[in-house]
């Protein structure tokens, strides 16, 4: 079960699926949370199912670079502002690949 954050993103996956989600945050930029009867959960808003993970984390590079207070008014900026998501997501995707190594490791 894929269970990953990167930043403000959340991936999550079921059996037929990879949900991209979107934590709300409070005015100090931590996740908002809410009670449940299952206890406090992160606020969140689905962007999107997709059948991949490959294709999960392509629609957060996507809204990565939609996001964001700076804008981007030449090809450099938008090429920093590239290089910037590709290296938040491969140090996500690498910290994930650890966790899971030493979860497999404890077996």
């Amino acid at each position: 079960m894929i269970d990953m954050r990167i930043g403000e993103y959340h991936i999550t996956s079921e059996p037929r699926n990879y949900i991209v989600s979107l934590a709300k945050l409070s005015d100090d930029g931590t996740p908002k949370t809410v009670m449940t009867k299952a206890g406090e959960v992160l606020s969140e808003r689905a962007l999107g199912y997709y059948n991949s993970l490959p294709q999960a984390l392509q629609a957060v590079s996507k809204d990565m670079m939609k996001r964001g207070d700076e804008r981007v008014t030449s090809v450099e900026q938008y090429v920093q502002k590239a290089k910037s998501v590709d290296v938040a997501l491969n140090h996500a995707v690498y910290e994930h690949g650890l966790e899971l190594e030493k979860q497999s490791q404890n077996i």
